[in-house]
């Protein structure tokens, strides 16, 4: 092959790499067979072309090394990225899980009486305003028990206030005992009253629960030698009804809550204490 016919051959291999460069679907093979092939035979201009198609070449696979390495640099970084995001939502998880977990313990904490750790007053309006308006719709009757311990104050007079407190958790832990149902509440009133809120419960289921409270109480021999009724802790209670909770407003969580009150009245000063006394059916 003579001279010119290299030449135009190496011109065109030159052209088609310059279009594989172009559309970057070149081979590097190519370009150094090319190379190759272009000698101080050939003109000086030739040889130019090529050592700028090699340099050309150099500087891409520069690039094209420098891509990679950025390629994987990002790779690297999403990993991260997903890692991280992955442990932050870890820590969300368990730090949302703590907080729902502190404000149960808050709440809980806001209804409980904090000697007995049973309801507390405000937990117990609450509660009864809620129940009365489902027992209303349901048309379910709903009783109120009132107790209070006799002579609670000669007792404190007599043991002081810290055994006073442990007289009030034991007669707590009675009167939650004997309150079973889910639905159903034992709260301390205030001081040594006692209220329980029994659902679906009628006059005869209430009273009898009063009177299982009473003689519970009465079985612990909880000394009192200072109550004039025994030597013993005792409680009376009174109890009320209301047969079906009325949806038109003819009484009131307060009316359920005062009938029973009466009762508790009764049972202090017209029965002669430690005794369970059935107060009014509200129809």
């Amino acid at each position: 092959m003579d001279d010119e016919c290299v030449i135009r051959s190496t011109i065109s291999r030159l052209s088609a790499l310059a279009g594989a460069i172009a559309s970057g679907h070149y081979r590097k093979m190519d370009a150094d067979d090319l190379f190759a092939m272009t000698t101080e035979d050939h003109p000086q201009e030739l040889r130019e072309l090529a050592e700028a198609f090699g340099m050309m070449m150099v500087k891409i696979e520069a690039r094209e090394f420098h891509l990679q390495e950025l390629v994987a640099e990002l790779e690297q970084a999403n990993r991260k990225l997903r890692e991280y995001s992955e442990e932050l939502e870890d820590r969300v998880a368990k730090r949302t899980g703590e907080l729902e977990e502190a404000n149960r313990k808050l709440d809980r904490l806001a209804h409980l009486d904090g000697l007995t750790g049973i309801a507390n007053r405000r937990y117990l309006d609450e509660y009864l305003q809620r129940i009365w308006l489902d027992s209303g719709a349901e048309k379910r009757p709903l009783s109120f028990i009132m107790a209070d311990i006799d002579h609670f104050k000669r007792y404190n007079d007599t043991y002081g206030h810290l055994e006073g407190d442990e007289c009030l958790k034991k007669v707590a832990r009675v009167i939650q005992e004997n309150t079973r149902r889910s639905e159903d509440l034992a709260a301390r009133y205030g001081g040594e009253e006692f209220s329980v809120v029994l659902i679906g419960t009628g006059p005869d289921g209430a009273f009898n629960i009063a009177e299982r409270i009473r003689r519970d109480i009465e079985a612990l021999r909880i000394p009192h030698k200072s109550n004039p009724l025994g030597p013993y802790v005792t409680l009376s209670l009174g109890t009320a009804t209301v047969a079906a909770v009325p949806t038109g407003g003819k009484w009131t969580p307060g009316d359920l809550m005062e009938a029973a009150d009466e009762a508790l009245y009764t049972a202090k000063k017209e029965r002669g204490r430690n005794c369970s006394v059935a107060g009014k059916i509200l129809d």
